[in-house]
């Protein structure tokens, strides 16, 4: 978004085109998605292998990185991405990187925790490059990339030094060098007022990936009752699965709009932003979580109960992913200059199955995981009717 004493930087600065210019992913970015949503795939695989909370705790950091791997080149490509053949080049060289990214995954923690730090690094020191080179060629944007060089620089250079430190030392390091890479951004706020990503490009980019995500639970269920072969149970669970699937699809692109045009503007809308932003991880630990649990479902014989520990996490992902949902969707609205108390009482409802979901695990082993799934599923579908009613408040929504 332009404003009338900032410069704008043609062609590689690309929030300064017009607000009402839309602009789209390009085939390269596309790609570049799937290349990461494989190593997700591989990491919600590790989840369904060990589908405890321990599992989860081993899992959530790893998690994060590839996740904040994909989303430092999106806000790069967001501000100053073009489709040339240096830009191709450097994007499809971070491909590469993340393919030996996803090799090293399966076993990050132990064996392969060598390779994975190497390939991170050597995909955040792409993106440092990347920035030296918008700043060099665009010297009014240099007070922003020098910020990142430096940020991302000192991060990347913690996980190539970690792979000299034996575990699990070599893990504090790695967490050193997160909060290093978290730290960054944040503490360059009035340089994102300055040069704010791109309006419409990169919720796009957001609601691509989510979907992909969503996409690839869905492939992850087809491909289990394939694995398993066709009976009632494995056709009720699969139907209740793919339904699961649609309404988490349903709650973000309908109800809580999250690829719509978010503009970075000043004052309290920049938390509204955050807010937005940091939601998506959450919500990709849900799905991943959800998608985990029904192939557990799946994988029982008919009207056989799951482990009660299972069932916690198969509710709670549910319930942690349709939390993010809500908090995406106030992340549109004014709340301050709007009336609060009746958009949150037009929302309790959606409240209180969040609860419902939640609750739904104590019922534990007390009955088979087809009747839990089948809670769950009118849950979700009870929350998609919700969203048809009418509201009176729209005019608070951002602009």
């Amino acid at each position: 978004m332009a404003r009338d004493n900032d410069p704008i930087i043609p062609s590689l600065y690309n929030s300064g085109q017009s607000e009402d210019q839309e602009r789209h992913a390009n085939w390269t970015e596309l790609l570049y998605d799937l290349v990461f949503v494989a190593a997700i795939s591989l990491l919600t695989l590790n989840l369904s292998l060990d589908y405890s909370f321990l599992g989860l705790l081993e899992s959530l950091p790893l998690f994060f990185v590839i996740w904040w791997g994909w989303v430092g080149h999106t806000f790069y490509m967001s501000r100053f991405g073009t489709d040339d053949l240096l830009n191709r080049f450097l994007t499809m060289l971070q491909m590469l990187i993340v393919a030996s990214l996803a090799v090293n995954v399966r076993d990050a923690l132990g064996s392969t925790g060598t390779g994975f730090a190497l390939s991170y690094a050597a995909l955040r020191f792409v993106l440092v490059f990347e920035y030296y080179l918008a700043g060099k060629q665009s010297p009014p944007v240099k007070s922003l990339t020098q910020h990142y060089v430096v940020g991302f620089g000192i991060a990347a250079s913690l996980w190539v030094f970690s792979t000299f430190i034996p575990a699990p030392w070599r893990y504090v390091i790695w967490g050193i060098a997160l909060v290093i890479d978290l730290i960054t951004p944040l503490t360059a706020s009035e340089k994102h007022l300055k040069f704010p990503p791109h309006a419409t490009h990169l919720p796009e980019r957001f609601g691509l990936f989510t979907i992909i995500i969503i996409g690839e639970a869905i492939v992850s269920v087809v491909f289990t009752i394939s694995n398993i072969g066709l009976s009632m149970g494995t056709e009720i669970a699969g139907l209740m699965g793919l339904i699961i699937a649609f309404t988490i699809w349903w709650g973000y692109f309908e109800e809580a709009r999250g690829a719509e045009t978010r503009v970075l503007d000043a004052g309290t809308q920049i938390r509204k932003y955050q807010l937005w932003f940091y939601s998506h991880f959450p919500l990709l630990i849900g799905i991943a979580m959800v998608a985990a649990g029904i192939k557990h479902v799946i994988a029982l014989t008919l009207w056989q109960p799951m482990i009660p520990g299972e069932v916690w996490m198969l509710c709670g992902g549910l319930a942690l992913a349709l939390l993010s949902l809500s908090t995406i969707f106030f992340s549109a609205y004014r709340l301050e200059e709007c009336k609060n108390r009746e958009i949150h009482r037009h929302r309790l409802p959606y409240y209180v199955i969040i609860v419902l979901v939640l609750l739904t695990g104590f019922l534990g082993s007390s009955v088979p995981g087809e009747l839990i799934l089948g809670i769950l599923t009118l849950l979700c579908l009870a929350k998609v009717a919700l969203s048809f009613r009418k509201t009176t408040y729209q005019s608070c929504q951002l602009e």
